[in-house]
């Protein structure tokens, strides 16, 4: 039997026929490797593209892996297995030691007689409908694994000096992307230490009550309260200005200075030269 390397992508929907009768017994769905051992153990095949839920069958079950199909003895090399430690490889995110981020796992190569994963195929965010003259894709050797957990990949010192570029996309082409390690982003900072942090917040807590006063004198944002507006009064008459009063001292001295008022003058009394002359007395008696 002739050992080849194998894509995930490559695997994927190829026809399952049992060796016995030549019946098709469906396609391949999904590839399942235990990340720790680096190797692929299960293939998921679905009896119908699209339908039903995906029945296992181990690798080693397989007599032939091929281009165009996936050889097995009979029909009876289904099993029900257990899925737990296994996973799917594809979307983990790969980091270095130093906590350099080199990007997520869009694809893998594995033997496809032993199931030994050989290599990581590598993306900027390692989504696998994407062709590859989009985002550039790099080999990342599985040698370069040092442990695993959940969905991350850890991987030794100075891995991304070692990656093989497979495919340039079109957008580092234009000179608008780069490679995750070298835009200088990292998924997880480092924490500083305890002493640091309390200083740090300490100083935090200082200028954060320096701008609170600052911003309690004088608020920018705050709205101006309307003013009242004033009900509408009639006119009112100008007030005579204010008549200074005399010192009492002044008042004192105008009064002893003044001369004495002259006496009013009394009418004289009347006199018989107040009769009119010329009246008429004719009615009266003589």
């Amino acid at each position: 039997m002739r050992s080849e390397v194998r894509r995930r992508s490559q695997v994927l929907g190829t026809q399952v026929i049992s060796q016995v009768n030549a019946a098709r017994l469906g396609v391949v769905s999904e590839v399942w490797a235990d990340l720790e051992a680096k190797q692929v153990l299960v293939l998921g095949v679905l009896e119908k593209a699209f339908a039903g839920s995906p029945r296992l069958l181990e690798l080693r079950q397989v007599t032939a892996l091929g281009q165009d199909a996936i050889l097995v003895p009979n029909d009876e090399v289904f099993d029900d297995l257990d899925l737990e430690g296994l996973s799917r490889v594809v979307g983990s995110e790969v980091v270095t030691e130093e906590g350099i981020r080199l990007g997520k796992v869009k694809d893998f190569q594995f033997n496809s007689v032993s199931g030994l994963i050989t290599g990581l195929i590598l993306s900027n965010l390692g989504l696998t409908f994407l062709p590859g003259f989009i985002l550039s894709t790099y080999l990342l050797p599985a040698d370069e694994i040092v442990s695993v957990g959940g969905e991350r990949l850890i991987v030794a010192d100075g891995a991304e000096t070692r990656l093989t570029q497979l495919a340039k996309g079109i957008l580092e082409t234009l000179g608008l992307g780069k490679p995750p390690w070298e835009s200088g982003v990292s998924p997880a900072p480092a924490l500083p230490s305890a002493v640091e942090g309390y200083a740090v917040e300490e100083d935090y807590e200082e200028e954060y009550e320096e701008e609170y006063e600052e911003g309690a004198e004088e608020d920018p944002y705050a709205e101006a309260e309307p003013e009242p507006q004033s009900e509408a009064t009639p006119p009112r008459r100008p007030e005579p200005p204010p008549v200074s009063e005399q010192p009492e001292w002044e008042q004192e001295y105008a009064k002893e200075e003044a001369p004495p008022s002259p006496p009013e003058p009394t009418p004289p009394p009347s006199t018989p030269t107040d009769i009119d002359p010329w009246e008429d007395k004719s009615g009266e008696p003589t």
